[in-house]
């Protein structure tokens, strides 16, 4: 009976660490921001099926309703890759963000926002901290240093508010990652 107990305290004490590590980490993740440095100037242009489809759906939206809408359908149509290969399905940030933005004008215009949704470089920040500058410090190779040094993600301006959002995020994180300005 008493190993019964030990192992019956064991189990709660490891079930009440996880539920903590769990509520940090929704905390932590609840106060990310996304800061912009810079405008990124790559554009993609969605395939005619793919426009189809964007009008179809986002008929009637608004714009928060058009950015969820364009996180979602970027999450469905990519996978987190190294490289970027938006017509096969993978992409990293700056692919999503391309995606993204493209599906998100797509939706807008068909709803006669006059705004334009656009990919920007930036870093991830919690609590005041640069993600992507401690990323920097831990990564081993080169390569990899350039990879994580800054983040793409998206603007929209749009009827007075600046939304910023990140659809790699979104999707590899499952969480919408929005900040509004």
């Amino acid at each position: 009976m008493g190993n019964y107990n030990f192992m019956s305290i064991r189990k709660h004490r490891t079930a009440l660490l996880a539920l903590t590590l769990i509520a940090l980490l929704l905390f932590a993740f609840s106060s990310l921001t996304l800061v912009k440095t810079q405008d990124r100037n790559l554009k993609y242009h969605l395939p005619a099926s793919l426009q189809r489809q964007v009008v179809e759906d986002s008929e009637g939206m608004s714009e928060v309703q058009i950015i969820d809408y364009s996180l979602k359908l970027t999450a469905r149509t990519l996978r987190f890759n190294a490289d970027n290969d938006i017509p096969n399905g993978t992409a990293n940030c700056i692919g999503y963000a391309q995606l993204c933005a493209s599906v998100c004008n797509r939706a807008l215009a068909s709803n006669g926002y006059r705004c334009r949704a656009k990919p920007v470089v930036g870093y991830v920040e919690v609590f005041g901290i640069n993600l992507c500058d401690v990323l920097v410090d831990v990564v081993p190779s080169r390569r990899w240093k350039n990879f994580v040094s800054n983040h793409d993600f998206v603007e929209l301006a749009c009827q007075g508010k600046t939304y910023y959002f990140d659809p790699s995020m979104y999707d590899v994180l499952d969480n919408k990652c929005l900040t509004t300005k």
